[in-house]
């Protein structure tokens, strides 16, 4: 029977969580069609079967993590499903006797086979028996001592497999820890009875919601930055009064069906061209050494219910503004619906968080790992500035360059901001 394993969904993946289950045993699946969800390191991807067939069997339940490779469902033909009896007792063994009490499977059966290798992975048992148990089972029952003579299986055929074995340690937790004898006193002694409040349990005052794979992720890689990478700030005030008209206009020619371009995708337009003068901004820290990036992709942050994901406009700097503005519409779509794909996650070279429609006046962000530095913007506000001895009203916009210190000075971001702040006060000049 085909086995569907933790797939690699990320360049960076390690293990997955399976996030949830769409199929139930029983259930027809068919070859790359969506059958779950598991959370990776960098969002939550859509598991597709390899093979059509009948789910048999759920190996990993929802919330469990495992590494890649790691068997978590059998998909089977579903012929043996219909050739067996529906109510068949799970198979037991017994101890005193050296013969098993099940049945063995028709030898029609599409399962035959996979329980016989089982069975002789199985080994045997001191009395001889055979013992027919997963692999994963097999390794928890080790690790904690349990006895597999004394456990049911659910599995097919009789086959233990993981949540056998852990409702046996549950089980074993839920009983009361064994009295310990305490020395007795020489001569009774009088003891006053303890006073017992009336009341013990008080009424909950917090809620405990464990992280998320991703939540978990975020909460290690920022941590992770801030200990290791020397941050430094830097900010400047950029006049957007130009490219606010600017983009009215633009949009306006679009037409109604036309795509409409935001003040973000210009930014992230404006850093592309100046990463190109400044690419030393555009680089990476890779175990001591400096790796400059030859392509300008840059990563854009989204607020999604899990947190947060950067998925990456790649070739910026080669880009029209309405073509940015395109990509970035799908990738946030994606974002929001838990449809990015791996590749829609990798190769960022330099990241924008965009904090400004949310009225923000000024915030830092956290470089994302291995990138040297990210822009922090905040929110537009209309302002009296100078202007030929006159107090004139003009659109102001604070951002902020995190960088990394073992890489960048003061004088560098200082000139790559100039440049950002360029591009955006002579807007035209983004068209090109």
């Amino acid at each position: 029977m085909p086995e569907i394993t933790m797939p690699r969904l990320s360049d960076t993946m390690q293990e997955g969580t399976i996030a949830r289950w769409l199929k139930s045993p029983g259930d027809k699946v068919n070859n790359g069609k969506k059958m779950g969800e598991i959370e990776t390191d960098k969002a939550t991807m859509d598991l597709e079967a390899y093979d059509t067939g009948v789910l048999e069997q759920i190996l990993v339940q929802e919330g469990a993590t495992v590494p890649i490779g790691q068997p978590i469902a059998i998909i089977g033909s579903g012929a043996g499903r219909e050739a067996s009896p529906k109510h068949e007792e799970p198979a037991t063994v017994s101890a005193a006797s050296s013969e098993p009490t099940e049945q063995a499977a028709p030898a029609t059966s599409p399962s035959a086979s996979y329980i016989q290798r089982e069975s002789v992975a199985a080994g045997e048992s001191s009395d001889g028996t055979r013992i027919k148990a997963s692999p994963l089972a097999r390794r928890i029952a080790e690790e904690y001592s349990v006895d597999l003579r004394r456990v049911q299986g659910t599995g097919p055929g009789g086959r233990i497999v993981r949540d056998d074995i852990e409702d046996v340690l549950e089980q074993q937790r839920a009983k009361p820890a064994p009295a310990v004898p305490q020395p007795q006193p020489a001569a009774p002694q009088a003891v006053p009875a303890p006073e017992v409040p009336a009341h013990v349990a008080a009424p909950p005052e917090t809620e405990l919601i464990p992280f998320s794979r991703v939540q978990s992720l975020i909460a290690r890689r920022l941590a992770e930055s801030k200990q290791t990478i020397p941050h430094f700030y830097v900010s400047t005030e950029i006049d957007m009064t130009e490219v606010l008209t600017m983009r009215q206009v633009f949009n306006a020619a679009a037409g109604e069906g036309g795509v409409k371009v935001t003040v973000n995708d210009l930014i992230v337009k404006a850093c592309a061209l100046a990463l190109e003068k400044y690419p030393e901004v555009n680089s990476t820290n890779k175990e001591g050494q400096f790796f400059k990036h030859t392509h300008i992709n840059v990563g854009i942050a989204v607020d999604v219910p899990s947190g947060l994901v950067v998925p990456v406009i790649r070739d910026a700097n080669i880009k029209g503004v309405r073509a940015i503005a395109r990509e970035s519409k799908a990738l946030i779509e994606k974002a929001r619906t838990n449809k990015l794909a791996p590749a829609d996650l990798e190769a960022g070279t330099f990241s924008v968080s965009n904090l400004g429609m949310m009225d923000v006046s000024e915030f830092i962000a956290v470089i994302n790992p291995p990138q040297t530095a990210i822009l922090a913007v905040s929110s537009t506000r209309k302002q009296f500035v100078p202007v030929d001895g006159q107090p004139v009203i003009r659109d102001l916009m604070t951002v902020t360059l995190s960088a990394d210190h073992r890489l960048l000075y003061g004088a560098t971001v200082a000139r790559f901001l100039q440049e950002v702040k360029g591009f955006l006060q002579n807007p035209y000049s983004l068209l090109g």
